[in-house]
């Protein structure tokens, strides 16, 4: 199902951002502006101002959790379900990661969400008119990125709750410029024409949350949409390697038993697939 992305056009901060932004800072991402001011009685923060005496309990109190800054205080941005969600900032203020269950969806060790997207869409050599299948979205960073090099793109996101969160993200705000779904990837392809996409960025969730998603049948599908001489980045991180298992190797096995070329990208943790002109 198509969806329109309104974006809730507030900013937000975190308990980390504040202490940096103190005594006086701001956070800008593209029209949304937060600014932090410290002030006669306490904390401005946008239109809320924090009590002296309660500046140390509210910044030990938002931690790394998001919050929205609303006139009616500070909202935090977590959704509870069949999983915990939430928007979890780094250290310095900028796109936050999303958290499932405790596990952040993009690396921020020695990195963080925004660089983590560049590196998954660079290897596609994305470029103005390309057509671009993002399957999973997420915050949207990756379909951002592409949006940013002149690509029209689709992306698809399964879970209501991870769409709702990037509603209020403002580094989430220009997917409003791209044709977004809630819907199940596994079975949305199969509406999508052939050869109708030029680039495919694949993220899945973890092998043992989303298996279909690493199937043979997926990939016949994925193969099946996308033009000759297309490209495909297919994310796999590096989980199970302590145990032996080689996830890569095994994506590249199927992707070429449909017919793809695959070679593995180490500094990207995963794997570039291009389908024969």
């Amino acid at each position: 199902m198509r969806v329109d992305f309104v974006p809730k056009g507030v900013p937000v901060v975190t308990g980390h951002w504040l202490l940096r932004l103190l005594p006086r800072g701001r956070v800008k991402e593209g029209r949304i502006e937060l600014v932090v001011e410290t002030v006669k009685d306490g904390v401005r923060v946008g239109g809320l101002v924090v009590p002296k005496d309660m500046v140390r309990e509210v910044v030990e109190a938002m931690g790394n959790t998001v919050h929205a800054v609303l006139e009616e205080g500070f909202l935090p941005l977590v959704r509870r379900g069949r999983h915990f969600y939430k928007l979890r900032g780094l250290e310095k203020p900028g796109p936050p990661t999303l958290e499932i269950d405790g596990v952040h969806m993009h690396r921020i060790s020695g990195s963080d969400p925004w660089k983590d997207a560049l590196s998954k869409v660079k290897p596609l050599k994305v470029s103005v008119g390309d057509r671009v299948l993002d399957t999973c979205m997420g915050l949207g960073y990756t379909a951002i990125a592409s949006l940013k090099r002149g690509a029209e793109v689709v992306t698809v996101e399964k879970d209501e709750n991870v769409i709702d969160l990037a509603t209020w993200n403002p580094w989430s705000e220009a997917l409003k410029l791209a044709e977004v779904h809630h819907d199940d990837i596994y079975s949305l392809v199969r509406e999508f024409g052939d050869e109708s996409f030029d680039k495919i960025i694949h993220d899945p969730p973890v092998i043992n949350m989303a298996g279909e998603l690493y199937s043979m049948e997926f990939y016949a599908e994925l193969y099946r949409v996308l033009r000759p001489g297309g490209r495909l980045f297919h994310y796999t991180g590096s989980p199970k390697r302590r145990s032996g298992v080689d996830l890569a190797r095994g994506v590249m096995e199927r992707l070429r038993s449909v017919g793809f070329e695959a070679k593995r990208l180490p500094e990207a943790l995963g794997v570039l697939a291009f389908k024969p002109r």
